[in-house]
């Protein structure tokens, strides 16, 4: 028992300290419409329209109106822009990428003639869900608290030499590079730490946030067209999510008289996760021009695996430094995301165009971390899951769009609200992501071309330490999206 409870101190320590809170499991579960450029350019309320690879994250019922096979290709470049407020002073940080955001293959085929089952559609879509890739800056002097004051009171009631085994990726550091002291300096063996910049100095603080990955979904679909007057579907989902993050924490004393002048701490996760989620839909055909649509996403079932490190550096006015790092990490676990229902109309004016409007209802606070199925990693996230009952919200996006034709262009425009995960009382509450959006295509028998613009802007918090000593940091987020889709009919 002895030679296995620093082993399990070990593993528990991991687990408080780099285990996903409501945050990472929120972030995970707010996901926006991917699809093609054509849908892009409606802004997603593309839940009624059909015949387009977009539907497939909205209501596989409008896959049923398909009468031909189709591939198609969107590759897409995405432009993520934060600025930051912390202590009243800006930053600002910028992420770039290339990818493809949809790939489709569908084949249609007529049934038997006088059946009046007319059509069987069926195929797979890739579907990019949600992107990842940000910069996040903060700088702010003077701040009078530091992180260090959340090590010396995490490392309360431990004595010194154990807390590199019970605090290995954060306490643990600070000790081992001179970050903490005793707080008897006389007794090195005592069990009361203090900063090594006093409590209530003045620093400079320079955070820094690099993400990047993915949330990506490639499903298998199946979906009928009934006398053109109903058309229903389904798919399958197999989930992948890829999450990278180093998370760089600087501080430098504004007091020319202390010891230590500055110090580094930094965090690197990864986290990978596969799992699955179901969708069910329908598109009634209501008189000549109105389509209604309904359709219902089960959660997302995802099976989580963190694998992180920690590392702490000094450097003191005399010359010396010191560098202490972690031991590797790792914690499995699952996700499960809220499920969600949305309803969707459009009106067609024949071969001149349309209007769509999709609303899509989603309750945050269904969405629960759970231990993992190994048993190995026991944890049971009752406070996590608690704190996610608290603060997320339940939520209304509404989405509306329009496509009116000229020939053998289109030319389309949108808009989207879609509200945060957070209650507005929760400080890391902000405002709803706005989405704007508008493009164009042209289309001939067996190939079509769509480019789209997608303008996103939304607003938000979030805590660089203990929410107890330090003020949120709060952002602005701009994302530019450009869409191209090229499809071919055979």
């Amino acid at each position: 028992m002895r030679r296995f409870l620093p082993f399990l101190l070990l593993v528990l320590a991991a687990h408080e300290m780099q285990a996903q809170s409501e945050d990472d499991a929120l972030r995970f579960a707010f996901q926006l419409p991917g699809g093609t450029a054509r849908s892009g350019a409606l802004a997603g309320a593309f839940g009624a329209v059909g015949a387009d690879p977009g539907c497939i994250g909205l209501n596989p019922g409008g896959l049923g109106l398909y009468t031909r096979t189709e591939v198609s290709l969107t590759p897409s470049l995405e432009v993520n822009t934060t600025t930051s407020d912390h202590y009243g002073q800006g930053a600002t940080g910028t992420a770039d990428r290339f990818f493809l955001n949809n790939f489709a293959l569908v084949l249609s085929t007529p049934t038997e003639r006088g059946s009046e089952w007319r059509y069987n559609t069926f195929g797979l879509v890739y579907d990019r869900n949600a992107s990842h890739y940000w910069r996040r800056e903060a700088d702010a002097a003077p701040v009078n608290t530091s992180l260090l004051d959340y090590f010396a009171d995490e490392a309360g009631g431990t004595f010194s030499g154990d807390l590199y085994s019970i605090f290995p990726f954060t306490a643990g550091l600070a000790w081992d590079t001179y970050g903490i002291d005793p707080a008897d300096p006389t007794d090195s063996l005592g069990t009361s730490y203090i900063p090594s910049f006093p409590s209530g100095s003045d620093v400079r603080q320079e955070h820094t946030i690099e993400s990047e990955g993915a949330t990506k979904t490639t499903s298998f679909f199946y979906a009928a067209n009934y006398a053109d007057k109903l058309f229903i579907g389904a798919s399958l989902g197999i989930v992948g999510i890829r999450y990278d993050r180093t998370t760089v924490h600087r501080e430098t004393t504004l007091d020319q008289g202390l010891d230590l002048a500055t110090f580094t701490y930094r965090e690197d996760l990864s986290t990978r996760g596969t799992g699955v989620d179901l969708k069910l839909g329908a598109v009634v055909q209501a008189g000549s021009s109105a389509r209604v649509g309904l359709a219902f996403h089960t959660p997302m079932w995802v099976n989580m695996n963190d694998a992180y490190r920690t590392e702490m550096s000094t450097s003191f006015r005399a010359g010396d430094g010191y560098t202490q790092s972690s031991p590797d990490g790792a914690f499995a676990y699952r996700l499960r995301t809220p499920w969600r229902l949305l309803g969707s109309f459009a009106y067609v004016f024949g071969e001149r165009g349309l209007v769509s409007v999709d609303a899509e209802w989603t309750d945050h606070r269904a969405t629960k971390l759970r231990k993992s199925l190994d048993g190995f990693d026991s944890y049971d996230f009752e406070a996590e899951n608690q704190a996610i009952r608290n603060v997320a919200a339940n939520t209304l996006s509404v989405r509306a769009g329009t496509e009116w034709r000229s020939g053998n262009w289109y030319f389309r425009a949108g808009v989207g609200y879609h509200p945060g995960a957070y209650v507005d009382t929760d400080a890391r509450s902000g405002d709803a992501l706005m989405r704007y959006t508008g493009g164009f295509g042209f289309r001939t028998d067996h190939l079509s071309l769509d480019l789209a613009y997608q303008q996103s802007n939304s607003s938000g918090a979030y805590y660089q330490y203990a929410a107890y000593l330090v003020e949120p940091t709060t952002e602005k987020r701009t994302t530019s999206q450009a869409l191209l889709t090229i499809a071919y009919r055979p």
